[in-house]
């Protein structure tokens, strides 16, 4: 049987444990503006196309969308959720901070 432990202390999560699933997704945002390009664009394309072919797939993946799962104790579940980057700065809040994209 697979044994869970925090993430975040490494305390053991025994079977029917108290533990939470903290599941995060990033993804790139796009905020609407464009720099305007001075060259040739089908060469620009075909350069940015050239670059993108000799690169790992699973990099270019991650530079536009990344999913993470951890497994939390509630202890850190709490710490987590009441300042996640331990900043000590609220938490943005709203639509506000979305891009256009999504």
């Amino acid at each position: 049987m697979e044994k869970f432990r925090c993430h975040s202390c490494g305390k053991d999560l025994p079977k029917g444990s108290l533990k939470y699933i903290v599941e995060i997704r990033s993804f790139a945002d796009f905020d609407g503006y464009l720099e305007e390009y001075d060259g040739d664009m089908e060469e620009g394309i075909n350069e940015l196309l050239d670059t993108m072919e000799n690169m790992d797939p699973k990099t270019i993946e991650e530079d536009v969308s990344k999913e993470l799962i951890y497994i939390l104790c509630k202890s850190c579940m709490d710490k987590f959720t009441s300042d996640p980057f331990q900043t000590g700065k609220a938490a943005f809040v709203g639509e506000d901070v979305k891009g256009t994209i999504h």
